[in-house]
């Protein structure tokens, strides 16, 4: 048999140990392997009462063949315990040796247990398995036999920690915008990862607050259960006061009383508890899910700045409080007055009531500047520009109460750079559709030096001043590109290598791909079948087209069209059909009439600013 050692195990083994026992350089030991023998003897662990009788946990019973210890020699053990067989994750403990006899303390096995196994205090199985090893003159100590090959000793007991703390699968808020019934605070249910929640115990909720005078409590399935039944003790309030944004809790039974959480003056509340600590954290906000504008290049009314809701991304207002909406300039026939407001701001305009909007705290023209209610500015303090830019974006910070006015006029390109030309070129491009901001093309994606499918986008071709990256495109990234989240904010293209369908908006700053993973010919050949899979065309990557031979379009009229859905096709930029303009192809064009076997597609504007085909 041989020694476990102390800390020194393989390296893919996690162990937790408090730097016991002999390390894997030691020497061999003087004592053979088959001069030590043990015999298991562990019984059920119950840690509680093991602490409170004052007693050890017995392992197991060692014995030396008579003649075989060394002078001046004692043995020692350490002991492993895991609540796997694979001992995949352990602590390794000191044992005494006693009368031959093998203990370790519980209290040792409870702190270690909890804080580096497991936190969840269920009876279960505990493995355990023993490593004796010898000191000679109290100091020098000496494996006995060789290392990883035997343990002394494995058994496995049943195992009850002493662990106070009950934490509910799930708990959910009562009150609040959900109303004080069991149904409307299961509608508010704390979000939890997928770990044990001994092992993660923070659980955590957005609520909307239901008014500006809130009040909750917290509760688990059983106490919802229990208010069904009359009984509302089993809900947990605050130990402190209730306007506390920090604290413990406990369970009004203990409590002696309702001792809910009270929140004013917040639209929304985001609540974090631990409840290992059974403590809170309360966050309130007073940002509302939308705004609107109002006047601008709509009219003074509640109707109109319904119309006109601010753009937003996909994440809670407590991540991003900014909010943004873009609108067209007049050609600088006059200038162009708005406010913006709340739901609640509107509804009170339809009433008659003007003093909830938000106006500038500065001078009206001001580009950026601070914002508050009209009802605390004392007046109109509305925004305004001189209309001269093609489009204007107004962007609202909701968190510090800040805005900014930027007059946009759009390039009529942006450039592609990254992985699939070595970062080397910025020759794929996208075009803009109008003169909102709205970019749109087909992108080839690649990664041949193994570098990840990663881009960028210029507004000036070569020119890294003008990047735009992920960390630019606040409105968000979706479909088929998502953000790399390094520092160097690259946009990945995370469905692989292949051609894109691309929409980027430069006004709202979000960004959308559609990975295509056909192209089709469609017409009045194949009766205009547009997921016929004898005209799908063959991607060519070294001149970035789609090519197919033998096709059998004709003059009646034709189509592209992707993924087998008249969702992202091309046609021809003409005013009339079937067109022969095949050089100039645009989303939802006219038919084409042009008629060939051999039909190439370069839908990148690598090589001209057109997305063009050719037919042969």
């Amino acid at each position: 048999m041989s020694a476990l050692l102390g800390i020194a195990f393989t390296a893919c083994t996690e162990n937790y140990d408090p730097e016991v026992g002999p390390q894997s350089y030691l020497p061999e030991s003087p004592l053979a392997a088959t001069d030590v023998t043990m015999t298991s003897e562990a019984s059920a662990i119950n840690i509680e009462s093991l602490i409170n009788d004052g007693s050890s946990i017995t392992i197991g019973t060692t014995a030396v063949r008579e003649g075989a210890m060394p002078a001046n020699t004692v043995l020692k053990a350490t002991v492993d315990f895991a609540n796997d067989p694979s001992f995949e994750k352990f602590i390794t403990l000191p044992g005494s040796i006693e009368d031959n006899v093998v203990t370790v303390s519980p209290n040792d096995l409870q702190d270690e247990y909890f804080n580096n196994i497991t936190r969840n205090p269920k009876t279960t199985d505990l493995y355990m398995r023993t490593t004796l090893y010898t000191v000679t003159n109290g100091a020098s100590e000496a494996i006995i036999g060789k290392p990883g090959e035997n343990y002394y000793a494995e058994q496995n007991v049943q195992f009850t920690p002493l662990f106070k703390v009950q934490i509910s699968p799930a708990y959910y808020v009562i009150g609040a915008a959900g109303g004080w019934s069991s149904d409307g605070a299961r509608t508010q249910k704390f979000e939890h990862s997928d770990a044990d929640v001994y092992d993660d115990p923070v659980f955590s909720i957005v609520i909307d607050s239901g008014g500006d005078d809130c009040w909750f409590a917290i509760g688990d399935d059983a106490a919802l259960d229990a208010i069904d039944g009359g009984d509302w003790t089993q809900l947990l309030g605050v130990k402190g006061e209730s306007e506390d944004l920090t604290g413990t809790m406990d369970f009004r039974y203990n409590l002696g009383g309702d001792h809910s959480f009270h929140v004013q003056n917040a639209k929304k509340i985001r609540i974090t508890l631990d409840m290992m600590e059974y403590s809170y954290k309360i966050e309130p906000v007073n940002i509302a899910d939308a705004y609107y504008l109002i006047g601008g290049p709509g009219e003074w009314s509640a109707e109109s700045a319904m119309t006109m809701q601010f753009a937003h991304s996909s994440k809670d207002v407590f991540e991003d409080p900014v909010f943004s909406y873009v609108f067209a300039g007049n050609g600088g026939e006059g200038d162009i007055w708005f406010a913006f407001g709340d739901k609640g701001a509107i509804d009170a305009v339809a009433d008659g009531d003007w003093s909830q909007l938000y106006g500038t705290t500065g001078e009206s023209t001001d580009l950026s500047g601070g914002f508050d209610r009209r009802t605390n500015l004392g007046g109109d303090h509305s925004f305004c520009v001189d209309g001269k830019a093609k489009f204007y974006r107004f962007t609202i910070n909701m968190a510090d109460m800040t805005y900014s006015i930027t007059e946009l006029n759009f390039d009529p390109y942006v450039y592609y750079i990254g992985a699939t030309d070595g970062w080397a070129n910025a020759e794929q491009k996208l075009a803009l559709t109008d003169d909102s901001g709205i970019y749109t093309g087909y992108l080839y994606c690649a990664d041949p030096n193994g570098w990840g499918n990663a881009f960028k986008f210029q507004k000036e071709a070569g020119n890294w001043d003008t990047q735009i990256n992920a960390d630019t495109l606040t409105g968000g990234i979706t479909g088929d590109f998502v953000d790399d989240g390094n520092n160097d904010r690259n946009i990945i293209a995370n469905a692989g290598e292949g051609l894109y369908y691309v929409t980027l908006d430069l006004a709202n700053l979000s960004l959308n791909a559609v990975r295509i993973t056909n192209m089709n010919l469609v017409g009045d050949f194949n009766g205009w079948n547009q997921a016929d899979d004898a005209q799908q065309m063959t991607w060519d990557a070294e001149n970035f087209c789609y090519v197919i031979t033998g096709a059998g379009v004709n003059a009646n009229g034709w189509k592209f069209t992707t993924n087998n859905s008249w969702d992202i096709n091309l046609g021809a930029n003409d005013d009339v059909e079937p067109s022969t303009n095949i050089t100039d192809l645009v989303a939802n064009g006219k038919n084409i009439g042009t008629t060939g076997t051999t039909i190439k597609l370069y839908p990148t504007r690598k090589d001209s600013d057109n997305i063009y085909c050719t037919v042969e």
